[in-house]
């Protein structure tokens, strides 16, 4: 049975999440999930699904035809958004000292709601000063799903820890689906950086829909790029001189010869053909067993790094469990909406 793998386009580090989910899972002890795939199929209850048996692990969300990144550049380049905010930052920021100035020009970018304006806002606005920043957060915050996905944006890609910080505290929880979006997105990233961020992110959120990326985002494969001879060499060995030639040196009444010496090396020598790095992301590992506590209710820090071993947690203990839970909620709740039951209209 192979595991499934997490990219779905190619990667520098997906040759080791493609040897980590070749390795076949022991039969013995393997839980049965036909249980839980014949209610999967009932609309009543939303139950979560087990981790596929191969193939790429599909969006944690799925929007009704969103627009891409190259659609909302294109618009946001269409409508001029860069040029209009480098003109209120050159008429209301920078160095401008007078508040009522500065206010008009926060006025101003309230005005922009259109989530191809916030991807350029960011990039011009996000060296200004503190109120200039928190009032576009604050602005990012009240545009609703559009805006919460710009603030999950700055939250794993700024560089500066306290707008990340204060990008975090305004997204709500749990998070709607565009920043789930972009969560899925970033844990996908071959960018370490990136990755860690939105492991962050997720927990800080509680978005247990992000757990199965998580699995997979704990260990990746860092592959040299290749070059042409050794990648490195280890030689312990034992160095003796000796007499490899003589020059002639001739003088007034006098000649000698002058040694030339060489160096004779005894030992071994380890050359480096190939290389391999496997890097484990501690942060990505902490969000993940932070997120699984909580939600379980039981400590999960016990499986460690082992891919294999959280696959078949989630699929054999964490799917049964929230499974029953969602059935309980449901039934327990006042009405089941009956999903065989026809209406139909008198003349």
């Amino acid at each position: 049975m192979m595991m499934p793998h997490l990219p779905t386009t190619p990667i520098p580090w997906a040759p080791l999440l493609l040897c980590l989910l070749t390795l076949h899972a022991p039969t013995a002890g393997r839980p049965d999930h036909s249980a839980v795939s014949r209610v999967q199929d009932d609309p009543r209850y939303g139950l979560l699904s087990p981790l596929p048996d191969h193939g790429p692990l599909p969006p944690i969300v799925q929007l009704a035809d969103p627009p891409s990144r190259e659609e909302l550049a294109d618009r946001a380049k269409v409508r001029g958004y860069a040029q209009q905010f480098r003109r209120i930052r050159h008429e209301h920021f920078r160095r401008m000292r007078v508040p009522e100035i500065r206010q008009a020009g926060l006025e101003q970018l309230r005005e922009f709601t259109d989530p191809a304006a916030f991807d350029p806002m960011i990039e011009i606005f996000a060296s200004e000063q503190d109120d200039v920043r928190l009032a576009m957060l604050d602005h990012f915050a009240a545009c609703g799903e559009g805006g919460h996905a710009a603030l999950a944006s700055v939250a794993i890609h700024s560089t500066d820890d306290a707008l990340r910080a204060e990008a975090a505290r305004r997204i709500p929880s749990p998070p709607g689906p565009a920043v789930l979006q972009v969560l899925d997105t970033s844990l996908r990233s071959r960018y370490h950086r990136t990755a860690n961020n939105a492991a962050r992110l997720a927990a800080s959120l509680n978005a247990v829909q992000t757990i199965p990326l998580l699995i997979f985002s704990q260990i990746t494969f860092d592959r040299p790029a290749e070059t042409r001879g050794d990648v490195a060499w280890f030689a312990v060995t034992t160095q003796r001189p000796y007499v490899i030639d003589l020059k002639p040196a001739v003088s007034n009444r006098a000649a000698a010869y002058q040694p030339v010496l060489g160096v004779v090396s005894e030992g071994t020598v380890l050359r480096v053909m190939d290389a391999a790095v496997v890097v484990y992301r501690t942060e990505v590992h902490r969000a993940l067993v932070t997120l699984t506590t909580r939600d379980w209710g039981q400590s999960t820090a016990d499986l460690g790094y082992d891919v294999r071993a959280w696959w078949r947690w989630y699929n054999g203990q964490y799917v049964p469990h929230k499974n029953r839970q969602r059935r309980l909620e449901t039934l327990s709740s006042p009405a089941i909406p009956s999903t065989d039951s026809a209406s139909s209209s008198g003349p």
